[in-house]
């Protein structure tokens, strides 16, 4: 594996595990940290060993937003192509093929709500604070982020983090559908690795298909066509070595 600037990467027994490693900025996203997580996607996408990604911050703090010097540089229209950088990469988070989970360790506020939108799951610390801040900044989710939010809420779940700009609890958010599950902050690491665990042991190809599945599901593509292309891909499945070696193993310890 690589070694980055501004990232911290173990991968142990199919899990890769990605510490945003700035901690001396409140690990803001910076261009060079799009960059090498561009770089590093690329490697966990071909790597047939990864099955699962967890993302987590340095320090106390999981991911504070952009990194102003560079954001605030730049103001108008040439703030497009620094924010669409970062959009792009959220887009790719949202549709990697390999389950993506979001370790909230800390605070994470605006932008590190957004990333964290961008995951499968979002599992925090009962210690951390989260919140879309933005309105208050008098600017809105420049990632992507407030879309992804009212995709994956109901529209007033989302709406209320959204135009409140509240910052809440890791406790409120689960109420509101925001995180998916908190832990006591010293057991935060090892429910997470125990969750990841759980999904890195069942095979990859299992595991793609079923995010396929999901894929589908926000292409907007009819549920009736869904169903056949789901049969289809189970057909393509069926039969298959690893198949057969489970279901004979089963028989012969069903007589």
């Amino acid at each position: 594996m690589h070694t980055y600037e501004t990232l911290m990467v173990a991968v142990v027994d199919g899990i890769a595990t990605i510490t945003l490693n700035r901690p001396h900025v409140r690990n803001a996203i910076s261009l060079r940290m799009v960059e090498e997580l561009h770089e590093l996607l690329d490697i966990l996408e071909q790597d047939t060993t990864v099955k699962v990604l967890i993302f987590t911050g340095a320090g106390s703090t999981f991911i504070s937003g952009g990194d102003l010097e560079e954001f605030l540089s730049v103001r108008g229209e040439e703030a497009y192509p620094r924010l669409r950088k970062v959009g792009d990469l959220l887009d790719r988070l949202d549709a990697f093929s390999k389950p993506t989970i979001a370790m909230i360790n800390g605070t994470a506020i605006g932008g590190g709500c957004e990333f964290a939108a961008s995951c499968h799951f979002r599992l925090a610390s009962n210690a951390a604070k989260i919140g879309f801040v933005q309105i208050g900044m008098h600017i809105t989710t420049g990632w992507g982020g407030g879309s992804r939010l009212l995709s994956k809420l109901s529209e007033g779940q989302a709406l209320t983090l959204l135009l409140t700009g509240e910052r809440l609890d890791a406790k409120r958010a689960k109420e509101l559908g925001f995180v998916d599950d908190c832990f006591p902050p010293e057991e935060l690491d090892a429910k997470v690795h125990a969750f990841a665990q759980s999904i890195a042991t069942q095979p990859l190809e299992g595991i793609q298909a079923y995010l396929r599945l999901l894929g589908w599901k926000r292409a907007g593509i009819h549920e009736t066509e869904r169903v056949e292309m789901e049969i289809r891909q189970c057909t393509g499945m069926w039969g298959s070595e690893p198949h057969l070696s489970v279901v004979q193993q089963f028989l012969g310890k069903s007589k």
